[in-house]
């Protein structure tokens, strides 16, 4: 996001924090999230497509909360009502159309079709229906929502199936195949959206999920203070947060202020800084020596840092605005003296996320099967840390560098095994000290050296980029 978007959410959260802290109106603030994932969406040459994505976000949000509420939740006539303000606001948008305001208010095109003011109408029709619907979901219809979220999600982060996917909407609207490309298919925050559904899914086929109003469902799936860049927060926690007022607003006010203009700092001066001469593809065989590559990569390590904790900080200053505690994701992560620590601390959400719903459910699944001990952790962190490096994209650079963590997670979970076995815990402060300043310089070293494949989108790009690190 630019500064001038930040500065409005900024307003934006002000005013609302205000009225909400006092009213305790979740509709107001549903209305407001749903208007911005359609302000914040960018522009793409795929003709009108800005608006159709956010508008499919929003039908499968309707669709996944009827899915996932009981029965007698969903035949509450208020959700009803929340139903209908999400359709005005797309009538609201229709009429910017009809009066050229779309642009002007930095809205995406919306198309002058029927069909654009139809085919949500059908969607929360059918929604509508699901609502008044007094029996239990099928487990089908949880798993076939599961599998179309993640469909999508490879759609979305594979390449080659964004890539035709974009000449499929070309040639649905008439526009020039050879054009095509996988930037184009920019869905904004798909990822976090789908993360949170299907964790409201997994939650609801396990029976722990709580009942929750639909305004309050979508208000956590795109409260727009995390919606583009996280956190990921609980539903419980997002809700109980959201139910319950503590504190003043000038409490709040200051503390979440004070949050945002570190985040501020982060973000636009050290993070913004340094992306002039920190690695990516289009510098990344310039640096003719060793230590010129070293200083592009370090460099890499901190803006990337500043950058997503500089947003995470003003995500959380936004939540204060209205007394909404969202999760920390960063705690000084380099500062860590082992591999381990550093992913409890590095987007913690994120990894909080893939433990609860895919580390610890294997890991049961496979001790009911008698493996061994170190052939369980192997699979489990294999796995585990691939799939976070798809998560950022479905390439060959990003499973390596899920392989790089999950290798140096096993290796490390190892070592500190044998290390416990021949030094007392008693031992001098010193040596523990030195062991763990050793530590923490290692994994800053190991760590940086994996950025490689994260930022190049290349292997042998990635390849030779470290051949030069190592004077190779």
């Amino acid at each position: 996001m630019t500064i001038q978007e930040i500065l409005i959410l900024i307003a934006a959260a002000l005013t609302l924090g205000f009225i909400y802290q006092r009213t305790k109106w979740v509709n107001p603030l549903m209305i407001a999230s749903i208007i911005f994932i359609y302000w914040l969406q960018p522009e793409t040459e795929l003709r009108y497509l800005g608006y159709w994505l956010p508008t499919i976000s929003l039908t499968i949000m309707v669709i996944c909360w009827a899915v996932t509420a009981s029965p007698e939740n969903r035949s509450r006539p208020a959700h009803l009502g929340s139903l209908a303000l999400i359709f005005l606001v797309l009538i609201a948008l229709q009429l910017l159309r009809v009066f050229d305001l779309s642009r002007l208010l930095g809205f995406v095109a919306v198309p002058r079709s029927l069909g654009a003011f139809l085919v949500p109408l059908l969607l929360l029709g059918i929604a509508g229906l699901l609502f008044r619907s007094r029996q239990t979901t099928p487990p089908g219809a949880l798993w076939g929502t599961f599998a179309l979220l993640i469909l999508i999600f490879l759609v979305l982060k594979t390449p080659a199936l964004a890539e035709g996917a974009s000449k499929a909407w070309r040639a649905v609207k008439g526009q020039s195949l050879a054009l095509a490309s996988a930037a184009e298919l920019s869905w904004l925050g798909y990822s976090y959206l789908a993360f949170r559904i299907l964790h409201t899914i997994r939650d609801k086929q396990a029976g722990r999920l709580p009942d929750i109003a639909l305004n309050e469902y979508i208000t956590y799936l795109v409260f727009f203070p995390a919606f583009v860049a996280g956190p990921i927060a609980r539903v419980e926690q997002f809700t109980t947060s959201l139910r319950e007022i503590t504190g003043t607003f000038d409490e709040h006010l200051a503390t979440g202020s004070k949050r945002i203009l570190i985040g501020l700092f982060k973000k636009f001066v050290l993070a913004d800084s340094l992306a002039l001469f920190a690695l990516n593809a289009q510098n990344a065989s310039q640096p003719t020596s060793t230590l010129g590559g070293w200083v592009l990569l370090i460099s890499f390590s901190f803006q990337i840092y500043f950058d997503f904790s500089g947003y995470t900080d003003i995500a959380i200053g936004l939540g204060k605005y209205f007394d909404i505690q969202l999760p920390e994701n960063f705690n000084q992560p380099y500062l860590k003296p082992n591999l381990t620590q550093f992913w409890s601390n590095w987007h913690m959400s994120l990894t909080n996320w893939f433990r609860a719903y895919f580390f610890n459910p294997i890991s049961r699944s496979l001790r009911k099967k008698k493996l061994s001990a170190l052939a369980i952790l192997f699979i489990t962190q294999i796995s585990t840390m691939v799939l976070v490096g798809l998560w950022h994209g479905v390439t060959i650079n990003f499973a390596v560098w899920g392989c790089w963590h999950g290798l140096g997670l096993l290796v490390q979970n190892r070592w500190s095994a044998w290390i416990k076995k021949r030094y007392k815990s008693a031992e001098q402060r010193w040596l523990q000290n030195l062991r763990d300043g050793f530590g923490t310089l290692l994994t800053f070293a190991f760590v940086t050296l994996g950025w490689v494949w994260f930022v190049l989108p290349t292997p042998k790009l990635a390849l030779d980029f470290l051949g030069l690190l190592f004077g190779i």
